[in-house]
Formats: structure tokens, C-alpha cells, sequence
């Protein structure tokens, strides 16, 4: 009797519903009496689970540690071997008697407006001639070069970005030191030419300034070979240059306040002037 009595109740509560619910009060009394031992299984598991993650991550942060540290070993050896190298290069230079690269420092400016029309690819900065910028000066990035000076207020000055089809840089290749002259496609990317097919250009090798166009100094990164696209009866390579600063998305330079008289060259590579504002 005690059993059938037990099951009848069971049965009934498990059919009778909550007002305005559609669990069964036999359902809400079970949850009711073991929700407190989920909970406290829940907060065990979550411990246990959390324990083992913290003990994964420690072990990574442990393993990534020591991979820093033998990365910064490493560059700290290339630090000192390029300082010894740059002690004998000064040394070399005067036992020569070469004249001394131009000093210069650099001005942050931030990109305040940019004009990527048909005809022209310009950037404008918040600095001006108030802040000792001159028409002409290059203008960088940490990464690479961007443009140089074209036009300028007392608070403002326009930049011409060297992916601009009328703008020129005196380049030459990092590898084999042959020179050229690299020109903007009007998109994101620029164009090397002068380089005689008999050169061995790889794919991926950096071009820096020859420093013979009076406008950027010596040595500064241009960009990288992303891709040559030779023609088999033409005696030059065509090289498509990816520039190593992001000339299309930069929002911060640097103005490199070069006077350009100190830039002394025995030659110049030729850099087309800049049209007037307008359409042509």
C-alpha cells in the first residue's frame, strides 16, 4: 500500500503542471533538492578545469620565455656585430677621407586628410613651416619611406607618396648595389625600372635610396621585389616593388628634416617635377 501510495504521488506530480509553467512540480522538486549538489559539482569541475588551464598556460608562458630570451641573445649578438661593423665602416671613411653622411632629425607628424584621386596621391599632416618643415624634405615611417613635401602652410604641409605615378626615387638593390629608379603605379604598389636583365634580382630582396636624388638620404628602406614580370626580348627587368611602409593606411610620420644642400652627390637620377593642381 505504502509503495502503490508513493507511486500514485509520484505520478501525479509528475503530470501535474506549475501554474503558467511547463515543468512538472515532480521535475521542480527534484531540481529544487539536487541543484545545490550541481552547483557544488559546477564550482569543482570549473576549479579543476581552471587549475589546468592556468598550469597549461604557465607551461607555455614558460616555453615562450625561453624562446624571448634566446631571440633576444640572438639580436643582441647582431646589435653588437653591427656596431662593430658600423666602428670600422666610420674608420674606414675617414682613413679615407670621405665626407660624413648628413645628419638630420626627425619631426611626428600625424596624417590629418588624404587625397587618392584620379590625378594626384597626396597625404596631409599637422606640420608646417611653424614646425621647421621645407619644401622637398622626405617623409618616413619606422618601416620605409613615404613621400616627400610638396606643398606646405604655417600648420599643415601635402605629401606626395612615392606610389604616385609622378614621383621618383633614387633606388638601387640592396643585394647587388645596381641602381635604378623607382616609379608609382597609382595603386598600392611601385614600379623599379633601369635594371639591366643581366642582373640577378630575386623575389623578396629590399631596395633602399642611392641617396643621388638630392631628396631622401642614403640608405633608407624603399620596399621589397614582390614580383618580376619580365618581357624575353626587353633589356631591362620590370620589378614590382611592395613599399615598406603602408603609404595607403599610415596615419603617423616622421619628417626627416634634411637640408637638402647637404646632400651632396657627383650624380643625380632624374625625378620628374610635380604638375600643378588640376585636372590635365
Amino acid at each position: 500500500m505504502a509503495a502503490l501510495l508513493v507511486g500514485q504521488v509520484g505520478l501525479m506530480s509528475y503530470n501535474a503542471r506549475q501554474p503558467g509553467s511547463e515543468q512538472s512540480i515532480l521535475r521542480t522538486w527534484i531540481v529544487t533538492v539536487f541543484a545545490p549538489v550541481v552547483n557544488v559539482g559546477g564550482g569543482a569541475l570549473s576549479f579543476i578545469k581552471g587549475g589546468v588551464a592556468s598550469y597549461i598556460d604557465v607551461r607555455g608562458a614558460r616555453e615562450e620565455n625561453i624562446d624571448l630570451r634566446d631571440k633576444v641573445q640572438q639580436l643582441t649578438d647582431e646589435v653588437n656585430t653591427m656596431r662593430e661593423r658600423a666602428a670600422e665602416f666610420d674608420l674606414l671613411r675617414t682613413q679615407l677621407a670621405l665626407p660624413a653622411r648628413a645628419s638630420y632629425s626627425k619631426l611626428s607628424a600625424n596624417v590629418i586628410a588624404r587625397d587618392a584621386s584620379l590625378w594626384f596621391r597626396r597625404l596631409t599632416i599637422d606640420r608646417g613651416t611653424l614646425d621647421g618643415v621645407k619644401l622637398g624634405m622626405p617623409v618616413a615611417t619606422a618601416g620605409g619611406i613615404v613621400g616627400r613635401v610638396v606643398a606646405l602652410g604655417l600648420n599643415w604641409a601635402m605629401i606626395q607618396v612615392i606610389t604616385d605615378r609622378q614621383a621618383g626615387v633614387g633606388a638601387m638593390l640592396q643585394t647587388s648595389r645596381a641602381m635604378g629608379e623607382v616609379r608609382g603605379m597609382d595603386n598600392a604598389r611601385c614600379e623599379m625600372k633601369n635594371i639591366s636583365s643581366s642582373e640577378n634580382v630575386k623575389e623578396g630582396e629590399s631596395i633602399v635610396t642611392t641617396g643621388l636624388d638630392r631628396i631622401y638620404p642614403k640608405g633608407l628602406l624603399v620596399g621589397v621585389v614582390e614580383r618580376i614580370e619580365d618581357d624575353p626580348n626587353a633589356p631591362w627587368h620590370r620589378l614590382i616593388i611592395k613599399p615598406a611602409a603602408s603609404v595607403d593606411r599610415v596615419e603617423h610620420v616622421l619628417v626627416l628634416l634634411v637640408d637638402q644642400k647637404d646632400l651632396k652627390a657627383d650624380e643625380t637620377v632624374e625625378i620628374a617635377p610635380t604638375p600643378k593642381p588640376g585636372r590635365q
